[in-house]
């Protein structure tokens, strides 16, 4: 896992365009022109003008730099809205619905709008407060290598706030331009700023922040097709490199593995299971000798965890009300697979582990790019996190023979090795990862040595 030191990063470093994006929110005409929503509202609009000349000022530099630029446009339509906010957008008898999709009121803003076909500007379209609530906004963020984001746009203590915040919970750094956002309310907007300069952001001013862009020398930008190709990961051995590659061991718990376990107490076979323990250890072995992230992840079911669907589905509720209930014994990970100390552990209350647990948390906060992944079951659990990584532009390694299925699915797991090998993952067999994670573990050692 990778260790931190803190240190007071100079601005310039910190929204270099090769890793920045500047995030425009909400710049519409609902929100921002006299005859808009807002305006024939009677809402105060004067922080508008003076913030759109500063915004035109920070985009313009933005554009000389090569910044990458996200565009945030609202759409509070009815049949995306739920009955809680609903409520709140009709507070004071306004009318809910806003800016529906072809709307004038949803247009951007003026000249305060995208360049049509240029690489680095797009368009992410939300439906709550925050950007990053059901939009495509991360993706591009992901995509395009981005670490920064600068926040602009309106208002500042609603929108471009929630979206601050959860940029910031998803782990990029946040700088506010202060000059660059606006509010109904001058008073919220200075609190707003205060807040997230205290916790969450740093807060600078539009004359700052352009005079880095506009100085700025030409460079590799992390949207560029050539920057992205250089990136790209394209052997198994590059995508197991200990730099960037966790481990990850799925569901070997003693309800899925063990003799006594609920599988086995029903009568289901899970000799395969038991069987890829030895080469789960030998890459466990290997992986802590190469200094590699080993991540457990076991299923975590029950009744407080439980949906109608999940419970009562297909299976009955048998697997959900039975297996690896919290706390039992059931639940434990088998004893010759035991994390050690300081090693995450992932419990996952549904056949992904990227499904309402940390997981990507721990994948972003330690640098992680790729996924070696054993466990069981093959055609369940395993495929379903391994899809799920790819669609998260994770790399997946599947150790062909460290994963496995009880009998009666055995004749899914060739099908599921294959899915997954066309579509999602390379399919290795263990010696091939662990043989490079003993040559890492080798190098790591020989300074000790010399010492």
């Amino acid at each position: 896992m990778r260790s931190f030191t803190p240190e007071t990063m100079p601005l310039a470093k910190i929204v270099d365009p090769a890793h920045t994006a500047l995030v425009v929110v909400d710049v519409q005409n609902n929100f921002c022109h006299p005859q808009g929503y807002h305006g024939r509202a009677g809402s105060n609009l004067a922080m508008m003008a003076p913030m759109a000349d500063r915004l035109r000022e920070l985009v313009a530099a933005a554009r000389k730099a090569g910044t990458f630029i996200v565009w945030v446009r609202a759409t509070y339509d009815l049949v995306h809205q739920c009955e809680a906010l609903a409520e709140q957008l009709s507070k004071g008898g306004r009318d809910p619905v806003r800016c529906p999709d072809g709307d004038w009121e949803t247009d951007f803003w003026g000249d305060l709008r995208p360049l049509p076909d240029a690489p680095n500007e797009v368009v992410a379209t939300k439906h709550r407060y925050s950007a990053f609530w059901d939009s495509d906004i991360d993706l591009y963020l992901r995509s395009n290598g981005i670490k920064t984001v600068v926040m602009t746009g309106v208002v500042t203590s609603g929108c471009v706030d929630s979206s601050a915040r959860d940029a910031f919970f998803r782990g990029y750094r946040v700088v506010m331009a202060a000059d660059a956002c606006a509010s109904m309310d001058r008073a919220r907007h200075d609190a707003s700023l205060a807040k997230l300069g205290q916790t969450m952001a740093h807060v600078s001013e539009v004359a700052s922040l352009a005079a880095i862009w506009n100085a700025a020398a030409p460079g590799p930008r992390g949207w560029q097709l050539e920057v992205k190709r250089a990136l790209a990961l394209t052997t198994p051995e590059q995508m197991a490199d200990p730099a960037h590659a966790a481990l990850m061991l799925i569901d070997m718990q003693n309800d899925f593995c063990h003799p006594d376990g609920v599988m086995a107490r029903r009568g289901e076979d899970v000799a395969d299971n038991r069987a890829i323990i030895p080469a789960i250890q030998r890459l466990l072995a290997s992986a802590r000798a190469a200094g590699v992230m080993v991540i457990h992840v076991n299923g975590a079911y029950g009744a407080a965890s439980g949906s109608p669907s999940s419970l009562f589905g297909a299976d009955g509720g048998r697997v959900t009300l039975e297996i690896c209930l919290p706390g039992s014994w059931g639940a434990r990970q088998i004893d010759e697979l035991a994390p050690l100390p300081g090693e995450p552990i992932v419990r996952k209350h549904r056949l992904s582990a990227f499904i309402d647990t940390d997981l990507e948390t721990l994948l972003r906060s330690n640098g992680i790019r790729s996924l070696v992944v054993c466990g069981t079951a093959t055609p369940a659990c395993v495929e379903s996190t391994v899809r799920e990584a790819r669609f998260r532009d994770y790399y997946a390694v599947v150790a062909e023979d460290a994963v496995a299925a009880r009998g009666r699915l055995r004749h899914l797991h060739g099908w599921a090795l294959e899915t997954m090998r066309i579509y999602f993952a390379e399919i290795v067999p263990t010696e091939r990862v662990a043989s490079l994670w003993d040559k890492a573990a080798a190098a790591r050692a020989k300074p000790r040595a010399a010492e």
